[in-house]
């Protein structure tokens, strides 16, 4: 079994990542954690500022290969991995996508400003990639979970219920 967990920052995914790896018996996989691993150890912020998104883009779309294959995983995937198909394709390879559902209103108390958040540097630009990005969001997953107004335990069993209805 393989869930990947999409969505806009804020969501949810790694929060509710390692509770359903746990629930289900699976290895939990941070897609930003092996993002930074492939790239010597350079935080997120680092890596934007040396090559802009292109180069985070890139980084994420050879950490998608690394897990076309894999198995037994939840993985929780960054905000904008719905922008490359190609990702999207190695990600889903076998897997079962899950799209976790926020409003922006949502999003914006939960996104503090101590967590550096490189496209989210003003509200304008924020709701722009949360519009731009909704649909694709959509288009990728098979299970959509809304997050407002639930507790991290009753989304994770929305997940498995659905999972499992498959």
């Amino acid at each position: 079994m393989k869930i990947v967990l999409i969505g806009f920052m804020g969501s949810g995914k790694t929060t509710a990542a390692p509770l359903l790896a746990e629930k289900l018996g699976l290895e939990v996989v941070e897609m930003d954690d092996m993002i930074v691993q492939k790239a010597g150890g350079k935080s997120i912020v680092d890596i934007f500022q040396a090559g802009g998104e292109t180069a985070f883009r890139d980084l994420e779309m050879a950490v998608a290969g690394d897990l076309r294959d894999r198995n037994n995983v939840v993985i929780s995937c960054g905000g904008g991995v719905v922008m490359s198909q190609a990702t999207m394709d190695s990600l889903a390879q076998n897997a079962t996508v899950v799209e976790l559902s926020t409003a922006f209103e949502t999003v914006l108390k939960r996104i503090h400003s101590a967590i550096p958040r490189p496209l989210f540097e003003d509200e304008a630009q924020a709701k722009a990639l949360y519009e731009l990005r909704q649909p694709l969001y959509s288009k990728h997953a098979s299970i959509h979970v809304t997050t407002d107004g639930k507790s991290i335990d009753q989304v994770v069993q929305e997940i498995i219920n659905e999972v499992q209805n498959l």
